[in-house]
Parts: C-alpha cells; structure tokens; sequence
C-alpha cells in the first residue's frame, strides 16, 4: 500500500502561454536578410543585444515540452527537481545562449526613474515628436506599440539605415521576446532594460518569478521568455531524448533519464567563474518585472562541472520571493543595494561526479515534492535511511551510455591519480614536520640541563 502511494504522481499545473507569442507572429517582423547586416564591423551599440536574441523570435518552443518541464518546477529550491536531479537556470547560462554579458552594474528594479522622450528618440534614432506623439498608457503603463516600431524599423531599412534599423529591432525584441507584453505592447520596463544593455538579470529573475507565481496558484499564463528557458534546457537533454525514436510522450522521455544521462557542461572552460551571492544574501536575489526572487547557484555546480558531495546547507539556500505591490519588508531595496556587492568564486578544476549522499539528498526532495508522473523503467528500494522509510528510486542510476560509463571510468581513474598524488604530497610534508619536530626535542632535551647550570657550559 505505502508502495503503491509512493508511485502516485501529484497532479498537474495548468499553464499558459501569451496567445500572441511572436512565436507564432514572428513574419511581422523585418528582416536584415540579404542586407549584409550585423558583421562586426557594422554593429551599432545595440546590435549586441539583438542578434543574438533573434534566434528565440524564429525558433519559437515547444509547448507540449514546455508544459511538462513546469511540472516539476520546485518552488521551494527555485529550479527543477526531477527523480534524481535538479538542474538550476543560471545567469552565466543565460549570458552564453544570448551571447550578451553579465555587466559590473546594479540590474533592472522598477525603481529608475522614466526616461525621457529625447533620452528614446536619441536611443531608436528618431525625432522627440516621433516619441512624444505615439507614447500611449495602458494599464497605468506607458509604452509604444509594436506596430509603430515595426513601422519605423521598415522605413530606417527602406532607406539602408542599418544602425537606426538594429536598434529599433532590439526594441521591439525586448519587448516582444525576452519580456512580453499582451497585445503587442512595448511597455516601460523594456524600454527602461532595453536603455540599460544588461538584460540577462532580469531575465532570469521574471521567469524564476513568474514560473514561482503560477505554480503557487497552479495555474494561469506565464509572462516571461518562455523559448529562452527551451533553448536552455534543450541544451542539457541528449540527442536520443530529441530524436525520440520510440515515440514517446515529454513526460515519458523526461522521467525515463537519470542523472548520469543529463549534458551538464559543454564546452565550459576549467576556469568558470559564477556570481554565487550578493551582499547579505547567501545565494543571489534577482529582479524580474512583477517581482523579486532568489536563485541558489550552490545547486548548479554540477552545471559548471563541479558535482556537489552532499546537500547543500538549508541556510545556503533559503527562498525568498515577493512582489513589488506587495513588499511590506522593505525586499526590493535590499535586492539593490546587494547588488552592490556581488560575490565571484573561481570553481577551479573540474569535477563532474557526485558522490552518494548527494544522490540521497535529490532523491529526498524529489520524494517531498512529489514527482507529476509516474517512474519510467523499473524501481528499486532502498531501505536502510533515516527513519525507516523506504526510499522508492529509478533505476539504473548509472550511466546508460557507453561512451558516459568510459568518460566516467576516467574520470573517476583521473580523481583517483589526483587524490593520490595530494595525499603523499601531504604525506611527505608530514614527514617532514616530524622530523623538525623530533629534531627540535633532542636539542631541547640537551640544553635543557645546560641551561640549568650555566657555567658546566
């Protein structure tokens, strides 16, 4: 009986999408194509920031992906949970799938003052009166509407001008891609990020917040870039799960991996450096466009090619959440001034295998939290844990390819080596503290009756 309540999966979130994701609208907008436009050479200020996005307004998602991968979003660790894993959307992630860096400065947070209309024009290479007479509020919000910024990006490229056609196009990219708006409306806050070139906290921060916000309610639309989050965890999914020769549904071929079948670091360097806590928070708090939330990095080392040993300390990864109507604690300054004083650490070398009690730990959330589906494959029992529970588990937990079980092999050979090798380094510095020591007590042990009776000396 207590088996059979362990396998019932929990029920699902109901989730939305915006009915007019530029996903399924993207032909209105221009295309640079064939005008030999975004070489280096010919790169306006903004154009660092869109053409590397523009891959999201083309590509679009895969909803029926995407609707079971939000099913196991853990509201309580701030990333996905799965039988055996979690992966973490990080900002360092992020930053590469763009190709937009992480800039030395305070992120988005709703408090910047507006700017104004002269401060846009100059930004879009357009007159003040250009701004001034198409600004429209909606909802308490000032904006402009997509289908004027499209209008004008035609004109600039009508007329060749690359550089007032590529910032335009960041705009409407903002505005319609990475921080969305009903109704085609590119409100304050995308252009407030769009004037700043550092979108990647934000981001981050708005789908970690929204994903927290909808599950929470179990249901309602996710307002956030929904296909940057699908090229982030397409990344980490191996080819055999893309393909799916077996034709199988996502929930099938998402419970049926383990960990060991995960893609967790592809062509990182060996010295990655992540922002791993802000200020007087131990993890790092991120601003979105609603509200405020922190993400735990210490559960992505894995991701950077660093496999945690065991759990991380709850105090390490403490949630916090709130929104911006609703921040009685004063959260949003503190969020700001933390980014004041961002922490880097160097992971070093890398590696990639976690170690059992770590394993444990997973399992032991993902059993609190409660998996939607059901196990794919057979399961085994581990009986032997705190309490005397049962730890119900997938099986096999090691690799199911042959190419990871030898990459594995080495691995394990190669920490083994290094291990060997530190170990008889401190062994022979031991050694030789020994024998300083035991050379300092012989002269002791002959001075000291010398220093008792001076003139035998």
């Amino acid at each position: 009986m207590e088996l059979m309540q362990a396998l019932k999966p929990r029920n699902d979130c109901c989730y939305g999408f915006q009915e007019d994701y530029p996903d399924q609208s993207c032909n209105d907008l221009p295309s640079t194509q064939g005008f030999g436009v975004g070489t280096p050479r010919s790169c306006s200020v903004q154009q660092e920031t869109w053409s590397s996005p523009q891959f999201l307004v083309t590509t679009g998602f895969k909803e029926d992906m995407m609707r079971v991968l939000f099913q196991f979003f853990d509201p309580k660790h701030h990333c996905f949970t799965f039988p055996d894993y979690q992966l973490v959307p990080t900002l360092e992630e992020f930053s590469k799938l763009l190709g937009i860096p992480i800039l030395d400065q305070i992120p988005f947070s709703g408090l910047e003052k507006i700017p104004k209309s002269e401060e846009v024009a100059a930004a879009l290479h357009m007159t003040k009166s250009d701004i001034e007479t198409n600004w429209i509020t909606r909802s308490g919000v000032k904006g402009l509407l997509a289908k004027f910024l499209i209008s004008k990006a035609r004109e600039f490229l009508k007329v060749m001008n690359v550089h007032a056609f590529e910032d335009v196009l960041a705009l409407l990219i903002y505005g319609l891609v990475l921080f969305p708006n009903p109704d085609q409306f590119i409100d304050m806050n995308a252009i407030k990020i769009f004037l700043t070139h550092n979108p990647v906290p934000t981001l981050l921060g708005n789908i970690l917040h929204s994903l927290h916000t909808r599950t929470m309610k179990r249901q309602g639309t996710l307002m956030c870039c929904v296909p940057l989050l699908s090229r982030w965890f397409i990344s980490h999914l191996p080819q055999s799960i893309l393909k799916n020769d077996q034709n199988l549904k996502w929930s099938q071929r998402i419970m049926a991996l383990s960990h060991s079948d995960i893609r967790w670091c592809s062509n990182l360097r060996e010295d990655v450096i992540i922002i791993d806590r802000c200020g007087e928070f131990p993890n790092v708090p991120l601003m979105g466009i609603r509200g405020g939330i922190t993400y735990n990095p210490a559960l992505a080392l894995r991701q950077f090619g660093h496999a945690r040993r065991d759990g991380p300390h709850k105090m390490i990864i403490q949630g916090i959440v709130f929104d911006y109507d609703n921040d009685s604690q004063g959260l949003r300054q503190r969020f700001v001034r933390a980014w004041g004083m961002v922490k880097r650490s160097n992971l070093g070398k890398k590696n990639s295998i976690p170690m059992e009690p770590y394993l444990r730990w997973v399992r032991a959330r993902a059993r609190e939290l409660v998996m939607p589906y059901l196990a794919v494959g057979p399961l085994i029992v581990e009986s032997e844990v705190e309490g005397g529970t049962a730890q119900i588990i997938p099986y096999p937990d090691m690799p199911t390819d042959v190419e990871e079980l030898k990459r594995s092999w080495t691995q394990l050979r190669e920490e083994r080596d290094t291990f060997e090798t530190q170990f008889n380094a401190e062994r022979k510095k031991v050694l030789e503290l020994t024998s300083q020591l035991n050379e300092e007590r012989r002269l002791n042990a002959y001075l000291r009756p010398k220093r008792s009776r001076p003139w035998e000396i």
